[in-house]
């Protein structure tokens, strides 16, 4: 029917034009066709992403991405971006997703994030040192000696009493003389206490036998409790006890990261590196006292590189996610989601995650 002046379909016709736009622009914004292939950005973030000498990615952020994928027929492909470009990337649609990124609330801001691949927490690196230097540098300390101090205090007043009840009758053992007895009491104190029990002094008063009974019975307590603050205390150096211990170092970071974000919050004197590998060079030529990463990330590093002289300490601070990152509303979400929530929870994907990620 000709549109004339005056008729209904002069209206309909703009209403129409216009609805076909919008329907056209919805189906634009659907997840992409099989047939297109998704752009994944990818960058090193060993156990998660990690390039193989022939180019290839492997990695658990990857090789769930490709469980994922063949699960759900699509098409893709990798392109390398730098770990500080990833959100413009995904802003100005030149990706559809990036994998291994950290989901934080001021990444939220801007992106989408999918289901946790993982969740990790900070490790901190060190240097190994030598045994004996460790058990040296534990004693000499002022812990160390208080603790020296407290023993002695309480041998001396152990002594003192066996002393004073075997003084009279004992004076063989425990001389009346109050020096050269409360030297005697100390002694026998000492050796009762650590088992040892050389025999030359033994009370003989009743009173005498009870302090004895007594304190062989808590000796044995003492001596446990003794040898596990000597192996603390020894240990003390390497231990991580932070934020505290951070004061006291330079700590080398990877800008960008979680880790530099809660140290540098803490008031942590940071030295920031472009990757962890950078940061644990800068470690080895004495330019930092620690490192400090994603525990993960800096355990593959380490053991990558062949670095036997480097260990890693746990905490339990600065938990995060390990996600996919997508555009802002992107509609790969859902589906996504779905997919990886089936892997996840799949005999495949836990063994997926005790392979790069041992217990």
């Amino acid at each position: 029917m000709p549109i004339t002046e005056g008729s209904p379909m002069k209206f309909l016709a703009p209403a129409l034009l216009f609805l076909l736009v919008i329907g056209g622009n919805a189906q634009a914004q659907e997840a992409p066709s099989r047939t297109d292939p998704l752009v994944i950005g990818v960058f090193e973030r060993p156990p998660y992403a990690t390039r193989t000498n022939d180019g290839a990615w492997l990695g658990l952020a990857v090789d769930l991405w490709r469980l994922t994928a063949e699960a759900e027929g699509w098409a893709y492909e990798f392109r390398d971006v730098e770990g500080g470009e990833v959100a413009d990337a995904l802003a100005r649609n030149r990706i559809h997703a990036a994998l291994a990124v950290d989901a934080t609330p001021e990444a939220e801001a801007r992106l989408d994030f999918t289901h946790p691949l993982h969740t990790a927490t900070m490790g901190v690196a060190t240097q190994q040192r030598s045994m004996v230097l460790n058990v040296a540098q534990g004693f000499l300390t002022w812990q160390f000696l208080r603790l020296v101090l407290g023993i002695s205090v309480l041998l001396l007043a152990v002594g003192a009493l066996m002393w004073l009840l075997e003084r009279r009758r004992n004076d063989g053992q425990f001389s009346r003389s109050p020096l050269r007895g409360l030297g005697d009491g100390f002694w026998w104190a000492g050796v009762t206490l650590t088992t040892i029990g050389y025999g030359d002094k033994a009370p003989i008063t009743l009173s005498g036998r009870v302090v004895a009974m007594l304190w062989m019975l808590s000796g044995l307590a003492i001596s446990a409790a003794l040898t596990a603050a000597v192996v603390s205390l020894t240990d003390m150096r390497q231990s991580v006890q932070l934020p505290e211990r951070f004061h006291e170092q330079r700590v080398g970071v990877v800008e960008g990261t979680t880790s530099a974000s809660f140290l540098e919050a803490e008031g942590v004197d940071l030295r920031r590196y472009l990757s962890v590998a950078e940061a644990l060079r800068a470690m080895q030529a004495g330019e930092v006292d620690t490192v400090a990463a994603a525990g993960p990330v800096l355990q593959t590093t380490i053991s990558e590189s062949g670095a036997f002289d480097t260990q890693v300490r746990r905490t339990e601070l600065d938990p995060h996610y390990v996600s996919i990152a997508l555009p802002e509303d992107s509609p790969l979400r859902e589906p996504l989601n779905r997919a990886l929530l089936t892997r996840l929870t799949s005999e495949s994907g836990w063994n997926l995650v005790q392979r790069y990620l041992p217990e």
